[in-house]
């Protein structure tokens, strides 16, 4: 397919004790399936002696597994015909099951009966969609049939590896496509925690999840979310349900939190009140030292990405519904790239004094007066009504507890 490896799979008639024997380094990763892991230079090569598998338990795993001395036994057991091949020491491709013709029209296949193999392991209907999805394959009719009648065979797989296939598909090159289908055929339905939207889809949000500007999982999560009409508090529970990490939740909940504050900031002003730009710009720096700059650099980019597919579909602006002009929409979003790349300080390390400094030159004890106070000089840094000087920030602080009697 012209794809770049990054892992080579060795299978080998060779029992796990005669590979160990064979090389110096070794780890036994899964010897009672017989793969051992070989250790070359920099280099690690999975090694798995052949094997049929029988007696699946709950949709999931062999109970059984026994050795055998030929290839295509070994073959016999995979998923999918584009995975069902080898290449012989020799060079020779060893291809059973025409998986290299599959490749070539594009189709996924299971390897002998798809609904078989989805018993064995029900995980393999997601890899379906997955595959369907990264390379733009067609599932062929019999995978489907037995995809629609095994769905709910997904009830016995982990979360943690269904979400896993679901973040492949979201990170690839035609998310839509894979989440039409995994829509399609119902399977979100089958899932401990099923996904449901309280109001319409908002499609241009979705639509751009394939724009080249969106990469990586926490936009795309973003893209996706909204796009669903799914709320900050929502989402924060359905991630976890679904068992992404804590730094992918926390990453994404911060963003649908900033453009829900955003945003009820924007359509709450009169249409008299959207121009007052000093006004505007208060209000988004005051919420970016909230968020973050990582936040505020990730909505950025979607929200361009976002704007251009706007342009693109020719569609009415959806992105802020009670917005009535686009060239508001592009002036805005440029005048926010301007104040978010104008910001100098986002956290008080980054001010010219520490609250050790404002305690010395005041005699004041610490206390929470402190923190508001640095809190208030940040702010004031970053609005620009003071400039990041140490006299400055020092005489601006005895102001203030001299005015405040602190």
């Amino acid at each position: 397919m012209g794809r770049e490896v990054h892992d080579m799979d060795i299978a080998t008639s060779a029992r796990p004790e005669q590979v160990i024997a064979l090389f110096d380094r070794t780890v036994p990763t899964g010897i009672q399936h017989g793969t051992v892991m070989v250790l070359m230079g920099e280099y690690s090569f999975e090694v798995t002696t052949f094997r049929k598998e029988s007696d699946y338990e709950d949709h999931r795993r062999p109970s059984r597994v026994e050795f055998v001395d030929a290839i295509i036994e070994d073959l016999q057991r995979r998923d999918f015909t584009m995975n069902a091949m080898a290449l012989g020491m020799d060079g020779r491709l060893i291809d059973p099951f025409a998986g290299r013709g599959d490749i070539a029209a594009g189709l996924i296949r299971c390897v002998g009966q798809a609904g078989e193999r989805f018993e064995e392991d029900a995980l393999r209907m997601m890899r379906a969609i997955r595959f369907a999805s990264v390379f733009g394959f067609r599932p062929v009719k019999s995978l489907w049939r037995a995809l629609l009648s095994g769905k709910k065979m997904l009830s016995f797989i982990a979360m943690e590896r269904i979400r896993a296939e679901l973040e492949r598909v979201i990170e690839g090159p035609r998310p839509l496509r894979g989440l039409a289908l995994i829509q399609r055929s119902g399977m979100i339905d089958e899932v401990k925690y099923p996904v449901s939207y309280p109001g319409p889809l908002r499609e241009n949000y979705l639509r751009t999840m394939e724009h080249p500007l969106v990469t990586g999982l926490v936009k795309r999560l973003y893209l996706l979310l909204r796009g669903l009409n799914i709320s900050a508090d929502q989402a924060d529970s359905l991630m976890r349900q679904w068992t992404f990490s804590n730094s992918l939740v926390e990453r994404t909940i911060k963003l649908i939190r900033f453009d829900e504050q955003w945003m009820t900031h924007i359509t709450s002003l009169p249409i008299e009140d959207r121009k007052e730009e000093q006004n505007l710009r208060r209000a988004w720096i005051s919420l970016e030292l909230a968020c973050g700059r990582e936040t505020v650099t990730d909505w950025l980019g979607c929200h361009q990405a976002l704007l251009q597919e706007l342009t693109q579909a020719n569609s009415p602006v959806p992105v802020w519904e009670q917005l009535a002009e686009w060239g508001f929409l592009n002036s805005l979003l440029n005048q926010a790239e301007a104040w978010h790349e104008g910001l100098t300080v986002y956290e008080l390390r980054d001010l010219a004094i520490a609250g050790s400094d404002v305690i010395e030159c005041t005699g004041k004890k610490g206390g929470p007066w402190l923190g508001q106070l640095m809190k208030q000089l940040l702010e004031s840094v970053a609005m620009g009504d003071l400039i990041n000087d140490r006299e400055a920030l020092l005489e601006h602080a005895k102001d203030v507890v001299n005015r405040d009697g602190i």
